[in-house]
């Protein structure tokens, strides 16, 4: 286990596009919900052994999976895959809105019509989805947020496959293993309120300061979270509430014992100044993981995939090798 406190926040250096995008493709979920892709082709192709290329045999490219977290869309991780694509130019880079989040849709028509699908472990067998749609071979990393980091952690005990031999590792960002309820208490019934709107209702973000003091660290460019927010635009209310009690009931305590008898190995990233899942979610999964190493960002909020981006493709580049 390796712990470290290094660096400074970064200023608003890559632009953000504004606005929704046209999706590269669909997934279809297994209840048959369709969940928006995108995905980067690598810009130089991977290198080919000579034996390999006299025998006629392909090699597939790396691909990193990108997993973004609650009310937010895959446009949030535009910052690291510029970082990313620039570093490492022989990967590929799946992105996904995840259920009822930016194009995605919420349910598929084979759901159960009056039972909620806001379950982590729902998001888990999407994820496992997307894998097999996106990204069948070849070596592969996979990277989550705050929810799609829980994401993650579920999918390693209900998709074991995913933590087979091409699967070099999970970069785990501003993310807990559980234990979020009671600082979540107090938002309950606005949550709830929210959760019985209907599902194609937009609500507002919450005001630009009140964002920035809650998901960022203290020497952010306000810019980088004004562009930020204008990029992933209104939110579903719905997707707001349901998904926060999906949040608070998130419990992936069972799944750390198979994640480290696997031995896959685990990068924990977290910002000293996170306020959502602060470094001691971190601590308490490296605690779990004997193969996790962690890393803490000095100056950075939760939201470290936009402040620090090269923090997060550090970490993505060291298990690729």
């Amino acid at each position: 286990m390796l712990h470290g406190l290094e660096g400074a926040p970064a200023t608003a250096t890559t632009s953000q596009a504004e606005g929704p995008r046209e999706p590269d493709g669909w997934v279809l979920a297994d209840d048959g919900a369709a969940l928006a892709t995108y995905v980067h082709e690598p810009a130089r192709p991977p290198s080919v052994r000579w034996r390999e290329r006299l025998a006629g045999r392909r090699t597939a490219a790396p691909t990193v999976v990108l997993v973004h977290g609650w009310t937010l869309s895959a446009v949030v991780w535009d910052r690291t895959l510029a970082v990313l694509a620039e570093e490492r130019p022989d990967v590929r880079v799946v992105r996904y809105d995840q259920r009822g989040h930016g194009s995605s849709a919420a349910r598929g028509p084979l759901a159960p019509a009056a039972r909620s699908v806001a379950a982590i472990s729902r998001l888990a067998d999407d994820l496992a989805a997307v894998v097999d749609t996106c990204a069948p071979e070849g070596p592969l990393v996979l990277v989550g947020h705050s929810m799609g980091g829980m994401a993650l952690l579920s999918a390693s005990a209900r998709a074991p496959g995913l933590l087979g031999p091409r699967t070099r590792g999970l970069v785990l960002v501003s993310t807990s293993a559980g234990g979020l309820s009671s600082s979540g208490r107090p938002l309950v019934p606005l949550m709830a309120a929210l959760a019985r709107l209907p599902q194609d209702l937009l609500v507002p973000r919450a005001p630009r300061l009140l964002a920035q003091r809650t998901n960022y660290g203290p020497g952010v460019d306000p810019q980088l979270v004004a562009a930020t927010m204008r990029a992933m635009g209104r939110v579903s209310g719905r997707t707001t509430g349901e998904w926060f009690s999906a949040l608070m009931a998130h419990d992936e305590s069972a799944a750390l014992p198979l994640l480290a008898a696997a031995g896959t190995p685990v990068r924990v990233v977290v910002g000293d100044h996170d306020r959502l899942t602060p470094p001691a979610h971190a601590r308490a999964l490296v605690d779990a993981l004997p193969q996790a190493r962690m890393r803490v960002v000095a100056g950075t909020g939760h939201m470290m995939l936009v402040e620090r981006p090269d923090a997060i493709a550090a970490e993505v580049s060291a298990l690729l090798g």
